[in-house]
């Protein structure tokens, strides 16, 4: 019996630039810093939580659970006041890919544990034809592939289903928005991991955008990631029917904010852009109404 190898811990992070008018729920609702302090510098090491940019918690940089393996260094820390008015004190942590705040209740002190080494076998699913001669047999295999076209088919599918039952009209697939979405794919896979902003802070969709002839300026848009161990895709013939299904039915994390965007009736076109890299399949999302 073939196993799959979930991989929600790994999920797309919150989606921003849900139009050009309207600012995001998390801007709004940023908390208040009411103090900040250098600490000795320390390891720790977390296995949950969101890493936000910034110590008022309106952009998130990373998700903890990407870095279950890696040694986190405390330098700062932060009292807040949330939006919910209760106080709470982040951590400022550094490592070589990620830096930024996070809950302080989700750090363990001491260094990541290693990981595991243990050898996961997977198995090829593979066609084969037989074919009967008078005086042989001959049997051809062939290993299947990724086929991104049929990956963009299903999620399709999934997702205007869902947008039928709102009274959205469907999504239709853009050229643009495609090269751009495999674009965004090729960028997390560089990286290791899903993020809407580069190193300064910038929305890095939006300053792709133009690169690929689209004008973000006016009208809604919104972009999805989502990251997935190949154990959980398979063979790759349900990779869009996964990645559609973690944002439209699992996405609780993010106040189903990637649930939202794709169903927003406002949105009329979409691109869907993957890449695989080191045994993890990356997926990207982005809209345009």
């Amino acid at each position: 019996m073939k196993k799959f190898y979930l991989a929600l811990t790994v999920l797309a992070v919150a989606t921003v630039g849900l139009s050009a008018t309207t600012t995001p729920a998390a801007a709004k609702t940023g908390a208040k810093v009411l103090s900040t302090k250098k600490v000795k510098k320390t390891a720790y090491h977390v296995t949950k939580g969101t890493i936000y940019k910034t110590n008022k918690l309106t952009k998130v940089a990373h998700h903890a659970k990407n870095y279950k393996y890696t040694t986190l260094y405390v330098t700062k820390q932060s009292t807040v006041r949330k939006a919910n008015h209760k106080k709470a004190v982040y951590s400022y942590i550094t490592t070589k890919k990620a830096r930024g705040w996070i809950l302080r209740s989700y750090l363990k002190k001491g260094v990541a544990p290693k990981k595991s080494t243990k050898t996961i076998q997977t198995t090829t699913t593979t066609n084969t034809t037989t074919t009967k001669n008078d005086d042989s047999t001959t049997t051809q295999t062939t290993a299947a592939t990724f086929n991104a076209k049929a990956a963009n088919a299903d999620f399709l599918a999934m997702v205007n289903k869902e947008r039928a039952k709102k009274g959205a009209a469907p999504l239709t697939i853009a050229t643009d928005l495609t090269n751009l979405a495999n674009q965004r794919a090729a960028d997390c896979a560089k990286l290791g991991d899903i993020t809407h902003y580069d190193s300064a802070g910038n929305t890095v969709y939006l300053e792709e955008g133009p690169k690929f002839g689209i004008d973000f300026n006016e009208g809604l848009s919104s972009e999805c990631l989502y990251m997935a161990d190949e154990g959980f895709v398979g063979d790759y013939q349900k990779a869009g029917t996964n990645a559609a299904d973690q944002y439209l039915y699992h996405d609780a994390e993010s106040n189903w904010g990637h649930r939202d965007n794709l169903i927003n009736p406002k949105a009329k076109t979409i691109g869907i852009g993957w890449k695989i890299s080191n045994g993890t399949i990356y997926n990207a999302v982005d809209q345009q109404g």
